[in-house]
């Protein structure tokens, strides 16, 4: 392993202790100011937050990855039985006649009885196998309950993504048939004119062409809004009626500047979900070539039976209602002395399994340090575009305001007006995505850090 990856590794998992807890409020120098917190789009959307609240608690994936959980939960019971005592009965209970020809003499008898067997058996030494095979379940145990933790953590980000894809694709929905409308006062517009004589057939002809291709790209718009509710609604597990309401206008965000540009590229987090499962990865197959060295090795137990039968092996002049009682107990040693070389291909696998395990986890724990940094990056750049896209808006809207002053002034017509809507319908959209394409980055920082607050929201 690289200098360079194990510093990585190390500077991961030493995050646990000055991690920013904002959950618990803790402050210090990696605290995390509330205001960022607060800029978070859910607490300003209340849609948004019921979506959060219903998908992290109820979502299909999220009940998958629960199931897995309680599976893994009962596969370590199953895995600790072999270290308890095995216990067994049978019992049988009818009439048994017999016929019997000892050379010429013959004779029978009839028998009421119960016949029984019992034993438990309990596996002493095994050189561990049994204890290491148990440890292995608990830790896929531990790793299945984190992936429940882990698919919450990126449902949440996809969830906000998705639903502001739907406020966009909502949004150019509405845009598309105000354009329609507009173009159908146009044609209106010219259709008196060519009535009138004021212009040729065609000017209406021209029009009409363009309300036909902006219905068809309605149609689009439309098909692909519809796709979006619908994938939305099955991430949640709820049906298209019952999603939150999309809103027109995504909330502007609080004052950031400071603190979005006085972030520190390596800001500190705590370890995530896949480095702590690919640690535990590692551990579970050091466990398993333990485990395989020791099967050519003798193994110790011990076992007791008490059992009743008819007849005698070693007599059978028995009387006519004789039964038999056998009290067995035994040490009982097991011991493969060969088996085909399997066992060492089993080693030579299981260690090179744990080397790629090893190498998987030291290029994971590089990479997610490599990601921390990058959202850092573009958080900080998708706020200086949202900041452009404000400033844009501001700018439509002002003149928008403007414009309406001067046509009820009667010193500008109407189609001025019209034409500045047009524009800030437009720009309504580019701070749309602006302000998505923010919350999104916003929200991942913190999903990347494990430091999501909306892993608290639960309907539960």
């Amino acid at each position: 392993m690289s200098f360079l990856r194990r510093f990585f590794l190390w500077l991961a998992v030493s995050q646990v202790g000055n991690a920013w807890m904002i959950a618990a409020g803790t402050e210090g120098p990696a605290a995390t100011p509330p205001a960022l917190v607060q800029a978070l789009p859910e607490n300003a959307l209340s849609p948004l937050e019921s979506l959060l609240k219903e998908g992290l608690s109820d979502a299909p994936t999220v009940l998958i990855r629960r199931w897995e959980a309680e599976q893994a939960r009962e596969n370590a019971r199953a895995a600790r039985a072999p270290m308890l005592p095995n216990a067994h009965a049978s019992v049988q209970g009818g009439v048994i006649f017999e016929q019997r020809d000892d050379g010429g003499a013959k004779s029978d008898r009839t028998l009421q009885a119960i016949l029984y067997n019992v034993g438990v058996e309990q596996p002493i030494f095994h050189w561990g196998a049994l204890k290491k095979n148990y440890q292995v379940s608990k830790l896929a145990r531990a790793i299945s309950a984190r992936n429940v933790d882990e698919t919450r953590r990126l449902l949440a980000v996809d969830l906000r993504r998705r639903y502001f894809d739907l406020v966009i694709a909502t949004g150019a929905v509405t845009q598309a048939k105000k354009g329609i409308a507009e173009l159908n006062r146009q044609l209106d517009f010219a259709k008196k004119q060519v009535e009138d004589g004021f212009a040729a057939t065609t000017a209406s002809s021209t029009v009409v062409a363009q309300i036909t291709a902006s219905e068809i790209n309605l149609q689009r718009l439309e098909n692909d809004r519809d796709t979006l509710a619908r994938n939305l609604a099955r991430m949640v597990g709820v049906a298209v009626e019952a999603l939150p309401p999309v809103v027109d206008e995504l909330p502007k965000p609080p004052e950031l500047d400071a603190l979005v540009k006085g972030l520190p590229a390596d800001s500190p987090g705590l370890p995530s979900v896949r480095l702590q499962n690919a640690e535990e990865t590692v551990r579970m197959e050091a466990l398993r070539y333990d485990i395989e060295k020791t099967r050519l090795l003798p193994k110790v137990g011990t076992s007791f039976y008490v059992s009743q039968d008819n007849r005698n092996p070693d007599n059978n002049d028995l009387g006519p209602k004789a039964l038999i009682t056998s009290w067995n107990a035994f040490v009982t040693v097991n011991w493969q002395l060969f088996d085909g070389f399997s066992s060492q291909a089993a080693k030579r696998a299981s260690l090179a399994r744990k080397r790629v395990y090893e190498e998987d986890r030291d290029t994971l724990a590089a990479q997610e340090a490599d990601e921390r940094r990058a959202d850092v990056s573009r958080l900080q750049l998708s706020w200086r575009q949202l900041q452009q896209a404000e400033l844009t808006l501001s700018g439509y809207r002002g003149s928008v305001a403007a414009i309406e002053k001067d046509v009820a002034a009667g010193w500008t017509p109407e189609s001025e007006a019209e034409i500045a809507r047009e524009a800030a319908d437009a720009a309504l959209q580019a701070i749309n995505v602006a302000r998505a394409d923010f919350y999104t980055m916003l929200a991942t920082y913190f999903s990347n850090r494990g430091l999501d607050p909306a892993l608290g929201l639960s309907t539960r």
